[in-house]
């Protein structure tokens, strides 16, 4: 029998400013989980603009969501600005289905990974 695949906590892999639309990029790796959630709360929470725009969640690294991954998802868009917003992109297919099933994909904007 294999070896269980090892945990991966989610981590923050990179931080990119776009400054003509004021979009920032993030993007995540690794496991999205209870544990992992509450640490990246705090490290995400400074990124939202001040005076609008987006914050980029790219998810194409994210190996697994529950959903307190999609509960910080909703806590963070719920602490942007009326003229701000938080975007999923690059959502993978484990992820993707946590999302929908919560209905997630109702309150945030969602950009899912595309299918073969």
């Amino acid at each position: 029998m294999p070896a269980p695949a090892p945990h991966t906590e989610a981590a923050i892999a990179s931080v990119r400013r776009q400054s003509p639309g004021r979009r920032t990029v993030v993007a995540l790796r690794g496991e999205l989980d209870l544990h992992s959630a509450g640490r990246l709360e705090p490290r995400l929470l400074p990124l939202l603009e001040r005076g609008g725009g987006e914050l980029v969640l790219d998810l194409a690294a994210v190996t697994f969501c529950d959903s307190s991954g999609v509960d910080l998802f909703l806590r963070l868009n719920g602490r942007c600005a009326a003229d701000a917003s938080v975007v999923l992109q690059g959502i993978p297919r484990q992820p993707s289905r946590v999302i929908r099933l919560l209905g997630a994909d109702r309150a945030l904007r969602c950009e899912f990974e595309r299918t073969a």
